[in-house]
């Protein structure tokens, strides 16, 4: 972006210490405002990580989610959580309590900032704070009220209600209060003759209905926040509008529903009715190629966050369909 240029007086004359010091803030504004070039010829403007166990870099992500101050969480098959700023700068990381069962596969950020971890393969949601700090657990192992099977993801609605996607034999969404009761099971009869197969990924609009990428169906539905069903569509293949194993999909601030597919490698937009808008991404290695793709956020700016798992990276991209 060009700078513009800013008028200065008459000449000889040195400018105050709060005139040099609002001349620093309008700089520094205009400096946040602006993207980096361009890497690739379809808007990826940044990449962090890499394979490995150091700080910053991956070993196998699989989850994201991006915070109100900016800041962006993954969690990894080491079932290490790491956090970067917006740029991708490595800030801190911190592990879940056991992983020899299974790494978690969802993350999802609270309004008021606490991290609301998918302990997956421990059957229950783990509740940390920005740095960490281990607030709170919640669910057990089972198939009854209050207990989950494989914990996928957390979604949060507007009056803080938490719903939490399962798969394995109970392929439901729960719903849970504010205080952390159970409340309702969602999605448990079949729909549209199928029942929910590994609903892997759950995110409520600003209308406050719940979408959910009902991955192994290779289809998104939408209820409202009681559970009826809204709205179903794609199905398995590769042409616009269908899709192979949706791990992930958000909300954009268009309002539009971007779909992350695993097998695809891609991302794909949708309108609330269901129609495609448009896909990013194609197989491969290079900047702007994807192998195997598990998340997807978005950030304050808009920017995409893409985990590019089999890369061991994430992708920051500009672009709308």
């Amino acid at each position: 972006m060009r700078t513009p240029s800013i008028a200065v007086g008459p000449r000889g004359l040195k400018p105050t210490a709060r005139w040099a010091q609002c001349i620093g803030l309008v700089a520094a504004l205009l400096g946040a405002s602006c993207d980096p070039p361009p890497l690739s010829d379809n808007g990826v403007i940044g990449v962090f990580g890499g394979q490995g166990l150091g700080p910053g870099e991956f070993s196998y992500p699989r989850a994201i989610a991006t915070a109100p101050d900016g800041s962006v969480f993954v969690v990894d098959k080491s079932a290490r959580i790491q956090r970067f700023n917006a740029e991708g700068r490595f800030e801190i990381s911190w592990r879940t309590p056991k992983k020899q069962a299974g790494k978690p596969i969802g993350l999802t950020v609270h309004p008021d900032g606490r991290i609301f971890v998918a302990d997956t393969h421990y059957h229950r949601v783990l509740i940390y704070d920005r740095d960490g700090q281990l607030l709170g657990r919640f669910g057990e192992h089972g198939r009854g009220d209050g207990e989950f099977e494989l914990p996928t993801d957390v979604a949060i609605d507007a009056a803080g209600f938490i719903y939490v996607g399962e798969y394995n034999g109970n392929d439901r969404i729960t719903k849970w209060s504010p205080d952390l009761q159970f409340v309702r099971a969602i999605g448990e009869e079949p729909i549209d003759g199928l029942r929910l197969a590994r609903p892997a990924a759950l995110d409520i609009d600003d209308e406050q209905t719940l979408w959910v990428a009902d991955a192994c169906n290779h289809r998104v539905i939408r209820f409202d926040l009681e559970g009826n069903v809204l709205l179903t569509f794609g199905g398995m293949g590769r042409e616009p509008g269908r899709m192979r194993y949706p791990y992930d999909l958000t909300v954009t601030r268009q309002n539009t529903i971007m779909v992350c597919e695993y097998e695809n490698n891609r991302l794909q937009w949708f309108d609330k009715q269901g129609r495609s808008l448009g896909v990013w991404g194609t197989p491969g290695r290079r900047l702007g190629e994807l192998c195997a793709p598990w998340g997807v956020a978005v950030g304050l700016d808009g920017r995409i966050y893409v985990v590019d798992a089999l890369n061991s990276r994430i992708q920051i991209v500009k672009y709308e369909p």
